[in-house]
């Protein structure tokens, strides 16, 4: 018999303020009672869209040439907008029900309705974030290296002293209690995020203005 997969209810009984009775609907209570705005939400979305992977599409589609370029980039929004799309109708169709879900693996338990699917999206969960977060800190302590390297070439610190800075700093970043805590962090993400693009943008006309001048 599988087990019934957890959610967080939106009935009177189990809201967000009789769940801080609850040790177990603490985290779910927190976010629930989250104070930030649709703004915020545009600055976490961004954060965590526009990453190193995206940020790295230029290079790595400059070898396919305009019409293939544009052609797997619009290909993989289609994909990308169908699963949001997707992802909203099910999550609506959940509540609708009396059960909001804030983690995949709850959403996941519910519709499959098998207890091991719980388990299994933790572990899938798990060991993405632990591959994306040790590829963050060492590519965060190279592009640090790199800067550093470049204003003081005979400097004495080597790549694991960056790698070891940017370690702590998000260990510390880590103990903040949620991302609205991080609001003013991300915002100050999307604005190098929109100078990044701004600057590609420029060195891109600025290159073929220069290859037509010869």
């Amino acid at each position: 018999m599988s087990e019934k997969p957890p959610y967080v209810s939106l009935h009177v009984e189990e809201s967000p303020s009789n769940a801080k009775s609850n040790p177990a609907d603490a985290g779910a209570a927190f976010v629930l009672e989250s104070k930030g705005t649709w703004y915020h939400a545009g600055f976490h979305l961004t954060t965590a869209i526009v990453g190193p992977t995206v940020l790295a599409l230029p290079y790595a589609l400059r070898g396919m040439g305009w019409g293939p370029g544009l052609l797997s980039l619009t290909v993989a929004f289609l994909i990308t907008y169908y699963n949001y799309m997707l992802m909203s109708k099910v999550l609506d169709h959940c509540e609708s029900k009396g059960r909001r879900h804030i983690r995949f693996r709850e959403l996941a338990a519910d519709i499959l309705g098998s207890g091991w699917m719980y388990y299994f999206v933790v572990t899938v969960q798990a060991t993405i974030n632990t591959g994306v977060s040790i590829g963050s800190i060492l590519l965060a302590g190279d592009c640090l290296e790199i800067m550093y390297t470049d204003l003081y070439p005979d400097g004495p610190l080597k790549l694991y002293h960056f790698i070891i800075i940017v370690t702590v700093v998000l260990i510390l970043l880590s103990q903040l209690p949620s991302f609205h805590s991080l609001r003013y962090i991300n915002l100050a993400s999307l604005v190098l995020c929109l100078a990044y693009t701004l600057l590609v943008v420029i060195g891109c006309i600025r290159a073929v203005t220069t290859s037509s001048e010869f």
